[in-house]
Parts: C-alpha cells; structure tokens; sequence
C-alpha cells in the first residue's frame, strides 16, 4: 500500500466531528529574548514561594520520585478542606483547573445537552463543548452594554450546565455575589463558578462557602495565576460529595504528579509570602490603570491580575497589539465579538509596567 493510500486510510479512521472542529487557541507561547516583557497570558510578574526549593530537595533526598504519588493528592486536599471546613472528599484535585474543567462536561454534558455561559467570558467552554463530540450545544448569552452579566437572560435559560468565571475573564469584572447565587438557584442543572483570578479580590467573594446550601453548584481554582505556577500545572474542583464522587470516576489515576503535589502544597501553605505577592499585583493593578487611564483609555473596575483596555476612539486595538508586538511587548487581542474593541493587559511588575506606559503613549 502507498503511503498515500495508508494515509487516506488513517484519515477515514477519524471521528467526523473532528473535521470541523476548532481547538483551543492559547495566548502565544514564543521563545522569549530577555529584553521581551510578557503581559498576554495572565501570569504572575513574581516567583512562587521561596520554601518550595527545599521542599523539592527534601523530595529528591527520600528518592521519593521512584514511587507513585498519592492518588488523592491526600496533603492538599486536607489543606484546602481545612480552609473552608470542608471534607478532603469534596475537593479533587487535577492537572490545572482545565483537567476539572474537562471532567465535568466529560461526566455531565451528553448528548443534545445544552451548555450556557455569559460572553464573552473563559473562552475554552464552547471548546469542550464541542470536544466532547455528542451534539452537544453551546448557548452565549452576550454581556451588557456596561460589560455585566446580563441575569435577568442568564435566570431565563435552560441547560445541563451553566459556566462562567468569577470574577469574568476577560473582563475582569466581579458580579456581586448575591446575583451570582441567585442565578446558582434558578438555574435548572449544574452551576461551575470558575475562580482562577478571585485571589485578586475580596476573599469574601469566593462561592466556595456556599456549596453547603446549593448542591448544583461547584467551584474550580488553579494555582497558575495567584501562586505564580502556571508552569506546574495544578487546579482543583470542589462541590457536593455526590457530584465530586462522579467527577473522580474519570480522572487519570495518577493525574497530578508527587512533585507537583509538594509545590503545590508548600505554596498553599506558604500565606505570608502570597499575600505580600498578592498585594503588590493589585497595588500594581490600581497605579497602572490610573496611568492608561490618562492615556483616554477606557477600563473598567478589574477583580483580576489584568485589565481589559479599550484605547480611544482614535486607536485601532489591534494595531496597538502589533505595535506594541513590534517592540518585544506582548499583549492579548481578541479579534471577535465585543472583544474586538479591547486589548488585554496582564499586571507586571513596576518595571515592566512602566515601559509599557512609556511605549503606548509614543504610539496613541
């Protein structure tokens, strides 16, 4: 057979639903050169806790690395339950916050299911929607003038799952919390509040506390974004036992490795040192809006590391991001829907931030 020929072959083998299917697109990845300042994919401008080093050399002093990690992820379940008088059973522990992300719609969202989200809001929701290749379907119920979740729409939709992150990305706007349960309470099925960037905030406006009196309500987090571990790869699901125990049936068995659970941990444990992190993102937050701000952009409140920009009428967004491109300054562009009008900046250090201010203002 010619190679051609096995290749049609292989193609023929492949689920049709893949033909037209659209991955996810990530904010870009290049090879970075020293003088490239990164504010495109919400990670954090400092270093995660000092501690972890020893913690990782402890591991390495037990040869522990020869043997399977702990199937739970047991030390930072307890952690976190202990937090918010939680069982460790309620939380499950995953490769990043998409794994949990990807479990649920695996174990919830069948065939001819309706998924419903605010938009814009996290972007890979219609993608797992779609990649889980059932028909299921996909409902974005467009956000306000003022960039709010529009609830009296949201109450008024049916579906298997509704998702939206909290506060919204890529907004960064934090809806109150009273009209988030609200929304949890009438909606008919499953309720995810992704969380990744409420460290930035009040602690208070967590909805952690009140999956004890919603049981259709689940919350997921990562360590990628506040903890300043975006390269490790770590999140976590929690909800009632029930829907967690069904959850927990389709995760990889050893999903999250012993290292990964080490780091992870250290870092939880390590609140002194997030919390100073912590603060200099959202004091560097607050100055840098204030100096876009004088530039004529528009910006809402943030409740996140980032800030969603809209420049003056004058200056094109996307041609700003290719500018800035141009001068070793990432930046993220949206280029549908009302994101079109706006770019996303990622809160840097004081340093970088300054340079970014000093480079847009030559351009606008």
């Amino acid at each position: 057979m010619t190679s051609a020929n096995q290749n049609g072959k292989l193609t023929s083998m492949i689920r049709k639903e893949l033909e037209v299917f659209s991955p996810y697109t990530p904010g870009e990845q290049p090879n970075l050169s020293d003088s490239t300042i990164k504010l495109n994919t919400n990670e954090n401008p400092y270093p995660p806790s000092p501690k972890i080093k020893e913690a990782v050399e402890a591991v390495f002093e037990k040869g522990l690395l020869r043997k399977y990690p702990n199937y739970h992820s047991r030390n930072l379940q307890e952690l976190i339950a202990k937090d918010y008088d939680l069982n460790p059973n309620q939380i499950l522990v995953t490769n990043g916050s998409d794994e949990a992300l990807r479990l649920l719609f695996q174990t919830f969202v069948g065939p001819g299911d309706v998924v419903v989200a605010p938009d814009p809001t996290y972007s890979y929701y219609p993608v797992l929607t779609e990649q889980m290749m059932v028909g299921a379907k996909y409902e974005g119920i467009p956000v306000l003038d003022n960039l709010h979740f529009d609830f009296e729409r949201l109450k008024k939709s049916k579906g298997k799952l509704l998702c939206f992150a909290h506060p919204n990305a890529p907004t960064g706007i934090e809806e109150p919390k009273a009209s988030l349960l609200t929304l949890v309470q009438s909606f008919p099925g499953l309720v995810l509040s992704d969380e990744a960037y409420i460290d930035f905030t009040d602690p208070s406006a967590t909805l952690i506390p009140d999956i004890k009196n919603h049981p259709n309500l689940l919350v997921s987090r990562t360590f990628s974004k506040s903890y300043a571990l975006a390269g490790l790869r770590v999140g976590y699901i929690i909800g009632s036992l029930e829907v967690i125990g069904w959850i927990r049936k389709l995760k990889d068995s050893y999903n999250v490795g012993i290292l990964d659970q080490v780091i992870a941990e250290t870092s939880y444990a390590d609140k002194p040192y997030f919390l100073e992190k912590r603060n200099l993102v959202i004091e560097e937050r607050s100055r840098l809006k204030s100096n876009l701000e004088s530039l004529g952009f528009t910006i809402p409140t943030s409740s996140t590391n980032f800030l969603f920009c809209k420049p003056k009428p004058s200056v094109s967004p996307e041609s700003l991001y290719l500018a800035l491109k141009e001068q070793n300054i990432l930046i993220r562009y949206f280029s549908y829907g009302i994101c079109k009008d706006y770019i996303r900046i990622t809160i840097g250090t004081k340093e970088e931030n300054d340079i970014l201010v000093q480079k847009i203002r030559t351009l606008v």
